[in-house]
């Protein structure tokens, strides 16, 4: 049976945004020094005058070379130390909100999905990829899911708080829409898009920062019963563990039944709660339309 790392990271580099438009070379992210902060490892991406750690989190037993994705050929090799036959490759600069400007968006996400294609083509059976969207502008945002989808995206990146709107926003319903249609999971990472929420947590160690900003998505997106509004999307919560699952079933079928509406957990919603994918080790896996996992390589 084959091994799946369903949430494994790349750090970007200064080669990530190559691919930006000639026009658009004001806007790339430029790697500056923070000495005074030892999370970022001594260094930052700036941009739009955000600073983001270039070096936060990173596991050191696997080789600069292949978290950067220089040499491929060493990913692979620590893939074979691992026994990981594939794995999902996710963004880490995009973890936290950068910008507010449609336009900046756009050509930072664009640039990092068109390297991802790149690094996907030297190992396209083993390195799959999910595509981060510039969500900001939806028609634009659309026609990228289109073209990560043909060029092996095997899902879309999303935080739990996208800017100011929850995932249960009719904002999204075209995305969900789209993403149905082209068979892209919506992947919701561990990560917030909100620079009110991350900014009100900004000194905390990342539990309600990003960790809650997920279980709140998966809750509301149940209760206002937007996958029954999109029933081919399938829905994946990513680096949250699984705990949390029967209390969020357990609290909005209550509110539901508050409401008037009488909800058969040991039913419909228990039988979602099984087909459940768990990525914590020893979980069994079960149906593909939802999903909740705990990895996380870089």
């Amino acid at each position: 049976m084959a091994v799946i790392d369903s949430d494994a990271h790349v750090l970007e580099t200064e080669r990530t945004w190559d691919y930006m438009l000639e026009s658009e070379r004001e806007y790339k992210p430029r790697v500056v020094a923070t000495p005074n902060d030892p999370s970022s490892g001594g260094e930052s991406w700036l941009i739009d005058d955000v600073y983001i750690g270039k070096a936060r989190n990173v596991g050191h037993e696997t080789p600069k070379e292949a978290r950067e994705m220089d040499d491929i050929n060493a990913r692979l090799k620590h893939m074979d130390d691992l026994d990981v036959d594939v794995q999902v490759l996710y963004p880490t600069i995009f973890l936290r909100p950068f910008t507010r400007r449609p336009a900046l968006e756009l050509a930072v996400t664009r640039s990092y999905n068109r390297w991802l294609i790149d690094i996907w083509k030297r190992a396209p059976e083993r390195l799959r990829w999910v595509a981060v969207l510039p969500l900001l502008s939806m028609d634009q945002a659309l026609k990228e899911a289109r073209f990560a989808k043909e060029n092996g995206a095997c899902g879309i990146f999303m935080r739990g708080l996208e800017g100011d709107k929850r995932l249960s926003d009719s904002y999204f319903f075209p995305l969900y829409e789209e993403a149905g249609r082209l068979d892209l999971p919506v992947c919701v990472h561990s990560a917030t898009g909100s620079f009110a929420v991350h900014d009100f947590f900004l000194n905390e160690c990342g539990f309600s920062k990003f960790k809650l900003a997920v279980v709140g998505s998966f809750h509301a997106l149940i209760f206002h019963e937007i996958p029954d509004k999109f029933p081919r999307t399938k829905f994946a919560f990513i680096e949250v563990s699984s705990q949390w699952v029967p209390y969020a079933i357990h609290d909005f079928a209550r509110r539901f039944e508050r409401g008037g509406k009488k909800v058969d957990t040991g039913y419909r919603y228990g039988l979602w709660a099984q087909r459940y994918f768990f990525g914590d080790p020893g979980a069994a896996q079960a149906q593909r339309r939802w999903g909740c996992a705990a990895t996380d390589s870089q």
